[in-house]
């Protein structure tokens, strides 16, 4: 288990998702990934689970989220 987490958007529809998880993957750096369907009815209310702003994709490690 690692300490990063990355939250975000399907990979395949959204761009913003795509690029920090080719950066991080092609870093070699081992995170785990929370894929959140979007404009679904519940979209929103699991992004606010994760991101305080409501918005993806967020890097976390440990307390700290970008």
């Amino acid at each position: 288990m690692s300490n990063l987490t990355l939250v975000i958007g399907s990979k395949r529809f959204s761009s913003w998702s795509l690029r920090p998880w080719l950066a991080l993957s092609q870093a070699g750096l081992g995170f785990d990934e929370v894929v959140i369907r979007l404009r679904q009815p519940d979209s929103k209310a699991k992004i606010l689970a994760h991101s305080p702003s409501g918005k993806v994709p967020l890097l976390k490690d440990g307390d700290l989220m970008v």
